[in-house]
C-alpha cells in the first residue's frame, strides 16, 4: 500500500510512501477517493516519508485537495523534504497548499480551525 491512513485527534491523517510518481499514484489515487468518501473534517498529508514527487502525484493530491475542500474538509502538508519542498515551490503548490514543518504543528493548526 502507498498510504499509511490513521486518525489523530479528529484528523485523518495519510502518510504517503517513499516515492509518488506515476507507478504510484493510481494506487494513492484509489486510497483517495475513499476517504474522501469518509467526509472528514480535516486531512493531514504527512511527507515525512516521502523523498520524491512527480508531477502525477502532485496532480492527484491536487485534484483530491480540490475534492476535499469543496466538501468543506480542511486540508494541510507537513514534514515536506527539502526535494519535495523544492518541487513544489516551483510548481507554485507552496501558495495553494497549507505547509507546517511537522506533523505536529500540522494537528495542532488543523484542530485550531
Amino acid at each position: 500500500m502507498a498510504l499509511e491512513i490513521s486518525t489523530i485527534n479528529g484528523t485523518t491523517t495519510i502518510t504517503l510512501a517513499r516515492r509518488f510518481d506515476s507507478d504510484s499514484a493510481p494506487e494513492v489515487e484509489t486510497e483517495l477517493k475513499k476517504v474522501i468518501e469518509q467526509s472528514p473534517e480535516s486531512v493531514l498529508f504527512d511527507f515525512s516519508n516521502t523523498g520524491y514527487i512527480a508531477s502525477a502525484g502532485l496532480r492527484v493530491l491536487l485534484s483530491s485537495t480540490r475534492t476535499l475542500m469543496k466538501a468543506g474538509s480542511k486540508v494541510a502538508l507537513s514534514s515536506l523534504s527539502p526535494q519535495v519542498r523544492q518541487v513544489f515551490e516551483i510548481a507554485g503548490f507552496t501558495k495553494i497548499f497549507t505547509v507546517y514543518g511537522s506533523r505536529d504543528e500540522a494537528l495542532q493548526n488543523l484542530q485550531k480551525k
